[in-house]
């Protein structure tokens, strides 16, 4: 478990990574976290001792954050904006896929002697195909505007206007609550399921339907967040996700199947409109670091809530704790009410300067809120 934590905890380091997103490009940055990903993935098969695999894995999980985040960016940069959740949706779906590959190679590696070592393998062809098909990759349009007005920073730590200080505050505190119970709520449940139900082989099944209701939670995060925006979306997740986890920890068996699929569409749902929605709450010059912040921040609050959970054991049952952190998850929809509505927003022309705004302000950042305009074809 501890080597568990600390691989994880491993993406947070992303985020000086992905800073130089917003300095040299998105297509650069993708090809360097790509190659240094794939590199790992391969080492890791060849690993000896438990201490040479964490450390190589911790290194994987950086670069692995930061190909996923600029994956995203990239989607959200130049998609359409009344599309850009549905494109959003499709790399949920399609990453949803390795999930079943790994069941399937489950079945396969009691029958090599490569154990373990196999999936890292067989993940070494699917990133030798993409590291081919990025080869023809181009830079964004944003970024290439942002450079373009010379909007983009050359600091290590990147210059936020005021407004959107308040905004990613609010985003990180709504964005941590629900990984804080999603990730422990899918621990213990799965522990609940298999060591207190004895649902050892059924609990397998139980996950791989739960794909079926985390492809709807995909399409609500981003078809119908396209059309009925960003805020509701993110509510309804959240509803979702109460609601999942009450049902599994009430202690009754036959509620446990409906709220895992629940808290399945709940994670997918979530994860793909937030996606979307932190990309449109910040400019191009901060968009890769500020979002890499909220998603990061994620991580963390999901490896807190199994830090006390865990804790608490002795005094309070995992049950009752994760009740009370699922009903208090709702608290944090009253964030909802001071973020402004994404959909649809343009990513690559910022606000004109007001009057009393731009170049000549004293910290040097003009207002570049940005709002809808005419549509641009992909």
């Amino acid at each position: 478990m501890f080597g568990v934590a600390l691989i994880r905890l491993a993406s947070l380091a992303s985020i000086p990574v992905l800073r130089l997103a917003d300095r040299w490009g998105r297509r650069t940055l993708l090809f360097v976290s790509l190659g240094a990903f794939t590199l790992a993935t391969g080492l890791t098969a060849l690993t000896t001792t438990f201490v040479a695999f964490v450390a190589i894995q911790m290194l994987a999980r950086v670069f692995l954050a930061t190909e996923s985040a600029l994956a995203s960016l990239v989607i959200a940069e130049e998609f359409r904006p009344q599309r850009r959740g549905a494109g959003l949706s499709v790399l949920g779906v399609v990453s949803g896929i390795g999930f079943g590959a790994v069941g399937g190679l489950i079945v396969i590696v009691p029958l090599t002697t490569l154990g373990w070592r196999l999936f890292y393998l067989v993940s070494l062809i699917p990133l030798g195909i993409v590291v081919y098909l990025r080869r023809n990759l181009r830079e964004t349009r944003a970024f290439e505007v942002a450079r373009g007005a010379n909007r983009l920073q050359t600091s290590f730590w990147p210059r936020i206007d005021r407004a959107h200080r308040r905004t990613l505050v609010k985003a990180v505190v709504l964005v941590s609550a629900f990984g804080l119970v999603q990730t422990t709520g899918f621990f213990y449940a799965s522990d609940l399921a298999q060591n207190t139900y004895g649902w050892s082989g059924r609990f397998s099944v139980i996950v791989a339907t739960a794909g079926v209701f985390g492809v709807l939670g995909f399409i609500l995060g981003g078809h119908v967040s396209d059309i009925v925006g960003r805020k509701p979306m993110v509510a309804l997740a959240n509803i979702l996700a109460t609601v999942g986890t009450i049902l599994i920890f009430t202690g009754q068996r036959s509620l446990f199947i409906p709220g895992f699929f629940l808290a399945a569409a709940a994670g997918a749902c979530f994860v793909t409109v937030t996606l979307a929605y932190v990309a449109e709450l910040f400019p191009t010059e901060v968009r890769a670091t500020l979002g890499s912040v909220v998603i990061s921040c994620q991580v963390a609050a999901g490896s807190l809530g199994l830090a006390v959970v865990g804790a608490s054991a002795g005094a309070i049952s995992s049950s009752v704790m994760m009740l009370i952190l699922g009903g208090s998850l709702m608290a944090s929809l009253l964030l909802l009410r001071g973020l402004p509505e994404g959909r649809g927003r343009d990513l690559i022309r910022p606000d004109p300067p007001e009057p009393d705004e731009g170049p000549n302000r004293p910290d040097g950042v003009g207002k570049l809120l940005e709002v809808p305009v005419p549509v641009y074809p992909v």
